[in-house]
């Protein structure tokens, strides 16, 4: 028998991201229908707050989430899984009509991918969470973009082309608007399950408004509540600053990209204009090191140059540690803020020393709050660049943190009513998956969420011990006034005489 290879030759296939991300969406969380809409929702108010926040006004945001269609009309119970509309409206600076098809409806497109602290990570969760929308609903999205000063808003209707990663345009029109309108409403429909996502999502908005006191949040639910987060802060923390890339957070192809794109004339120059601080004796320092001519053009060096000069960089301990001028923490003001949302006794804040993870800064901040109304004890709040973390919070590694602690040396048990923060920022979270729902046990991160909780225990520790003391010495002088009031009462009764109080005792107490 002759095989012929002609018929057993397969077709060589070339996926574009949004073909590629259709295919395995579920890395990204969109496995099934409850955690779909969850991560949804949790995508678009993560990008309506950046939008608000890069503007430098306080977020005002709108999510509304409907069911569409009927019910089942033999039982009378909603089918599961429906079809639901999402909206999200905030007042950030609006997109120009032009620039709204390629950052809603293309894939790997954004404003994020700079050296700056921001939500979004991989430039592709908005447009996920609408390509969900369409392969579920096939029905499509809206937006409405309004900028200040413009007389107009914009309104586009579009598709996603999947295999293309390219939008479709079915519409655009313009409408009227007040000059001091600004903001962005993003509409659509998507598949889901509300009867398994709604605890999970209201507990979302209930973290987000812990880390964004300083935002206005309403959310109008298929059950025809409306979740109401008002402002209690109006400050915004400090705004991160763009910056150039840190020497040991780069790979050789980013370096040979960097060298491609340079103007400047020799290696030293290469070196002080492309990396965030490098001054010319770090450069020189550096050079010799690696054995390097100052002068020498970057396009001279080679594929094999390249890798050794990278090697170097990697073993070169005299860099100074990364700028955390890209970050922008929490703060201790509005961390405090947000966690007097759950009424505690007592609030103890630390924030560590920026430092760094493979060339990238990172700081933490970490918070404790006691008593109070808190109901459970050990309670684990968990946020990465402001954004809560709710899944997988046993793989988290704060969470491997908080069992290691010993409460009993700080006079505390684990039945205390103990609300555990932790918030990372930085601009390259040690997420270990797609999704954004925990963070790796890298050694240096441990450490630092580590001292920060011990920090906050002393705190809490002292306030509960004085707390303790006051209690204790409050009833030993209760102890003592009836002590004291029995034997006036016995003398008085013994000699017939009537008890004159004194010291600004009570009768009652003899």
């Amino acid at each position: 028998m002759v095989l012929d290879i002609s018929e057993t030759k397969q077709d060589i296939v070339e996926l574009s991201v949004s073909a590629w991300f259709y295919r395995n969406r579920a890395i990204a969380g969109f496995d099934n229908p409850a955690r779909s809409l969850y991560v949804s929702v949790r995508e678009l108010l993560e990008n309506s707050l950046d939008a608000s926040e890069e503007v430098g006004v306080l977020p005002e945001i709108r999510v509304s989430l409907s069911y569409v269609g009927k019910q089942d009309d033999s039982t009378g119970i909603p089918s599961t899984p429906r079809i639901f509309k999402l909206t999200v409206s905030d007042n950030g600076g609006g997109i120009e009509s032009d620039d709204i098809p390629k950052l809603i409806g293309k894939m790997l497109t954004g404003t994020k991918f700079v050296l700056k602290q921001s939500r979004g990570t991989f430039g592709l969760g908005g447009s996920l969470a609408l390509l969900y929308g369409q392969i579920t609903t096939q029905k499509p999205i809206t937006v409405e973009s309004a900028i200040k000063g413009n007389p107009y808003r914009n309104v586009l209707t579009m598709k996603l082309d999947i295999e293309k990663n390219e939008p479709v345009i079915l519409g655009s029109r313009k409408l009227p608007k007040r000059s001091e309108e600004h903001g962005t409403t993003v509409s659509y429909f998507l598949q889901g399950d509300w009867f398994r996502s709604k605890r999970r999502i209201q507990e979302y908005f209930n973290q987000t408004s812990l880390i964004v006191p300083y935002a206005s949040i309403e959310f109008d639910t298929p059950d025809g509540e409306i979740l109401s987060y008002p402002r209690i802060i109006d400050v915004l923390p400090d705004a991160a600053t763009e910056m150039k890339p840190h020497p040991k957070g780069i790979d050789v192809e980013m370096l040979k990209s960097m060298i491609a794109s340079t103007k400047s004339k020799n290696i030293e120059t290469f070196l002080i204009n492309s990396f965030q601080r490098v001054g010319p004796a770090t450069a020189d320092s550096f050079l010799k090191f690696a054995g390097v001519e100052s002068n020498m053009p970057p396009e001279d060096l080679n594929d094999d140059d390249l890798v050794n000069l990278m090697e170097r960089i990697s073993a070169f301990e005299d860099f100074y540690a990364p700028s955390a001028d890209c970050l922008s923490p929490a703060q201790a003001d509005v961390m405090r803020a947000g966690m007097k949302r759950l009424h505690p006794e007592y609030v103890s804040l630390a924030t560590r020393n920026p430092n760094s993870y493979e060339g990238h800064p990172f700081i933490i901040e970490t918070g404790i709050a006691y008593g109070g109304q808190l109901q459970r004890s050990l309670e684990l709040y968990r946020f990465a660049n402001r954004i809560p973390l709710l899944y997988d919070e046993s793989a988290d590694v704060s969470s491997r943190v908080l069992r290691e602690l010993n409460l009993s040396h700080y006079g505390l048990s684990n039945d205390d009513p103990l609300a555990f923060f932790i918030h990372i920022c930085s601009t390259k979270i040690p997420y270990k998956t797609v999704g954004k729902e925990y963070i790796a046990d890298v050694d240096i991160v441990r450490r630092e969420i580590e001292l920060g909780f011990k920090d906050c225990l002393r705190s809490i520790a002292t306030k509960v011990r004085n707390k303790n003391r006051v209690r204790k010495r409050k009833k030993r002088e209760n102890k003592l006034a009836l002590y004291y009031g029995f034997i006036a009462n016995t003398l008085s009764d013994s000699l017939g005489r009537e008890i004159q109080p004194k010291l600004g005792l009570s009768k009652e107490v003899y």
